[in-house]
């Protein structure tokens, strides 16, 4: 098959979601015998034609000049010479600016992975939200088959037409750095008796009532993320505890994992569906996650770690200090959880599958 990688900023991942999961399988498609091409921004900081053995084609990105309508630009852009270089198949990842234009897609040879429900996010409101709504609809009836991350979106799906398949996202297993503790000193961050969140600094991802649960109970809480947007500086203002650490955006994964392995808990506040990466990243490393009680993020922990509704009962949650025992108990459930449910190599032939019955 040829296949065509669309909707994200391309690969090798410096981004997102989507752009791992586009790094991950592409490669896996190709050794399994299968053209792959994914589309990627001409701005993208990686120059590169190939990367094993998957075709990177640039398309021009004017985002830097118009905003967000660049995002739209480029999505058209990137369809159209999809259209003139002809695929077998289409794989669409997301819908948020493509949608607009999913009467180019062609529809029998399309599958969308449909993401999380975009149109509920805090920071989307009014009329955005319903244009998203309206993207969704029509991705979802522009494709022969709809791709979710997780069971409950699965079942959000299911009011259209449409084919529904649920093909996990995926992380790795990863052992603590034996020098962890020196990592993390050297990158100017606490070594022990802390806990960690990590995510992008947005309502819907609860951030605020992360920061205040610390706050208030005192607990050291690194937390990573953009802290300079409109949002993260307003909440730097309200918490300047000392007791929490904005060391602003991290993508050194050596030092990422040296934080989910040596934290007491993992934080992680994401509620708007879907099977969030940074969760499974955190369970790949046998952290123990107090996550915000929602139906997605229980789906994923599978009854591991702990969830919370708010600030109140993740104070409560904070100040607990599971055994040396409980702990590697969790670990090695969790990890084995990320190979059972949550491994690449096993999505990648989930896809591929899905693709050989739209043939």
């Amino acid at each position: 098959m040829k296949i065509a990688v669309l909707g994200s900023r391309g690969i090798p991942n410096r981004y997102g979601g989507f752009e791992e999961m586009a790094a991950q399988v592409a490669p896996l498609w190709v050794k399994a015998g299968h053209e792959v091409v994914v589309y990627t921004t001409s701005d993208h900081p990686d120059k590169v034609e190939e990367v094993a053995g998957v075709r990177i084609k640039h398309i021009f990105n004017p985002e830097g000049t118009f905003g967000l309508a660049g995002q739209f630009i480029y999505d058209l852009l990137c369809i159209l010479d999809a259209r003139r270089e002809g695929f077998d198949i289409y794989l669409q990842l997301g819908y948020t600016t493509s949608g607009i234009w999913s009467f180019l897609w062609p529809k029998k040879k399309t599958m969308t992975n449909m993401d999380g429900l975009e149109h509920q996010r805090a920071k989307y409101k009014g009329l955005l939200s319903i244009f998203l709504r309206w993207s969704e609809r029509r991705a979802a009836n522009r494709s022969k088959l709809l791709v979710a991350d997780n069971p409950e979106i699965a079942r959000y799906l299911a009011k259209y037409n449409t084919p529904t398949q649920t093909i996990a996202y995926g992380s790795h297993v990863v052992e603590a750095p034996e020098n962890a503790a020196q990592i993390l000193q050297e990158a100017g961050l606490p070594t022990h008796n802390f806990h960690v969140h990590i995510g992008r600094v947005q309502p819907d991802n609860h951030v605020w009532e992360i920061l205040a649960a610390a706050e208030e109970s005192g607990e050291t809480v690194v937390a990573i993320g953009d802290y300079s947007t409109r949002y993260g500086q307003k909440l730097r203002k309200i918490f300047d505890a000392k007791n929490l650490h904005f060391p602003g955006t991290i993508y050194d994964k050596t030092v990422l994992n040296a934080l989910r392995t040596q934290a007491v808990f993992y934080l992680h506040g994401h509620s708007v569906g879907g099977t969030n990466p940074a969760l499974l990243e955190a369970m790949g490393c046998g952290a123990m996650v107090l996550a915000h009680n929602n139906p997605f993020n229980a789906s994923v922990l599978g009854g591991l770690g702990a969830l919370w509704s708010d600030e109140d009962e993740l104070q409560e949650l904070l100040k607990q200090r599971p055994s040396a025992q409980v702990r590697a108990e969790q670990a090695e459930i969790s990890k084995g959880r990320v190979k059972d449910y949550f491994n690449w190599s096993q999505i990648a032939n989930q896809y591929l599958e899905a693709m050989s019955g739209l043939q």
